[in-house]
């Protein structure tokens, strides 16, 4: 399921300056919070053809430590363990991973530098999930924030399907280098540079920019890829997205256009954030994709509601596929959220066609 949330790297930065300095190790972790969530999911998606219906239930438990800070440093720990109740058929969930540690790193922080080492969840542009990985974080430049990063190996940690295995990142398992710089010296506007490169696999780089004008909100963002693997083209991805709020009701639209002959090559290969759909992603992120939409959300009685409409024409058959994305949420109790999620896919061949139904209630602490 994607999510919006703060990643470990901007954590460790606020957190660091929120909680107070602890007088010795021990104190440090007698100071500590423990905070988690626990979670009830279940997916059932309609199909088309001959391709059979499919559902599961399962339950999440996350649990996460971190100690106070002491002389600048600070430790977090992080498991989460998913257990499935019930599904249709054999295959539908992969229970062959049901525990893993997702955070395990120590920090340091000094002045203007954050150093983050070891297992690590990373939000940037393209790169997402967790990761074994060292990070620093600098602020010593005005309106600025520099990430730069090493990660040998990645996975992603859900609340709503089987869990994942450390993966190595590269042909050779070299891992990769990333540098993001973030620019906030003009008022309601960020300016985003980024680079990245696994060797011998692919480098990419990008620019994003994103601004407020008269409660008009825009977004340009343009990446691109220069692959090393023999056979595997170059591609690119161009975005552009306008919404506003008038009356409590939030209007989005985006365009979205992709390499004619490489799509967007690697640039996915360690996370994604541009596509808005659920189940059609793979034909935006497609060869000579371009692709349209549109959204509406709202809050009423504290229910959020949203629907998103997507249409692309992709590849050089000019398939044209499309999907409606219905989403509501509501929290029904101190710290207790119900989600609900709608997604019907149409695509070229109408046999491919799914309905996808998705509840979850998540009680964090």
């Amino acid at each position: 399921m994607k999510k919006i949330y703060m990643s470990t790297i901007a954590a460790a930065i606020l957190s660091t300056g929120a909680m107070a300095e602890s007088k010795s190790i021990k104190e440090a972790f007698e100071n500590g919070k423990t905070s988690g969530d626990i979670s009830v999911f279940h997916k059932s998606v309609s199909k088309n053809g001959a391709n059979k219906d499919s559902a599961y239930t399962m339950g999440s438990i996350g649990l996460n430590y971190e100690t106070d800070t002491f002389n600048g440093f600070k430790g977090n720990l992080g498991f989460r363990t998913n257990h499935k109740f019930s599904e249709k058929e054999n295959t539908d969930y992969d229970e062959t991973t049901k525990t893993v540690m997702s955070l395990a790193n120590i920090s340091y922080t000094n002045g203007d530098a954050t150093i983050i080492a070891g297992r690590q969840e990373i939000d940037l542009e393209w790169i997402g999930d967790f990761h074994e990985a060292v990070v620093g974080v600098f602020t010593y430049v005005p309106d600025t924030t520099i990430v730069v990063a090493h990660t040998e190996r990645f996975m992603a940690v859900d609340d709503d399907g089987g869990l994942d295995k450390m993966a190595d990142i590269g042909t050779n398992n070299d891992g990769a280098n990333v540098i993001d710089v973030k620019y906030e010296g003009i008022a309601n506007t960020v300016i985003n540079p980024y680079f990245m490169d696994a060797k011998d696999t692919f480098s990419a780089y990008g620019l994003k920019a994103t601004t407020t004008v008269s409660n008009i909100d825009l977004t340009a963002h343009y990446a691109a890829t220069s692959e090393d693997v023999s056979g595997t083209k170059d591609g690119s991805i161009a975005h552009v997205e306008v919404g506003t709020t008038v009356s409590n009701i939030g209007l989005t639209a985006g365009y979205i256009t992709t390499d004619k002959n490489g799509g967007i090559g690697s640039l996915d290969t360690l996370g994604e954030n541009i596509a808005p759909t659920k189940d059609i992603d793979s034909s935006v992120y497609g060869v000579d994709a371009d692709t349209f939409y549109g959204k509406i959300s709202t809050e009423i009685s504290s229910v959020s509601l949203s629907a998103l409409y997507t249409s692309t024409t992709h590849g050089a058959a000019n398939n044209k596929d499309s999907e409606l994305l219905i989403k509501a949420g509501t929290e029904v109790a101190e710290n207790l959220e119900v989600n609900f999620l709608f997604s019907a896919a149409s695509y070229e061949n109408s046999n491919d066609d799914t309905d996808r139904v998705q509840v979850m209630a998540t009680y964090s602490f």
